[in-house]
């Protein structure tokens, strides 16, 4: 299998993951189990492995060379999304339909920047 299929795989596969984690610990009431936690987690991790995977075979951008502008706004998402969506999950009692919304619209903007490469 070509790595780019792969990481892209991978990336699309952790995204989906993330998402319905996310889902789960914003709606699944009080008792959110342990488990959508791990795969939470773990899924951000593997979205950060398969993006810098299509980093190298999507883009040829290599270790050293400089980052166009939208990566690192892809990047920035990614952190935010990251840290935010399971600490809004757990702290939120009201507003948690805007937050979770606000999760998919960031997401929805990574999205975005991966397919429109603007800047």
């Amino acid at each position: 299998m070509d790595k780019y299929v792969l990481y892209r795989v991978m990336h699309f596969v952790a995204i989906f993951f993330f998402l319905s984690g996310i889902g789960v610990s914003f709606f699944g009431g009080e008792k959110t189990p342990k488990i959508t936690k791990i795969i939470t987690g773990i899924a951000s991790l593997l979205i950060l492995v398969g993006g810098m995977g299509l980093i190298v075979y999507a883009l040829g951008i290599k270790h050293a060379d400089k980052w166009p502008g939208f990566l690192h706004a892809k990047v920035t998402i990614w952190a935010i999304v990251t840290v935010l969506g399971p600490v809004l999950a757990k702290r939120l009692t009201k507003f948690r339909l805007a937050a979770f919304y606000g999760i998919v619209i960031l997401a929805s903007c990574a999205g975005y920047l991966a397919a429109a490469k603007p800047f």
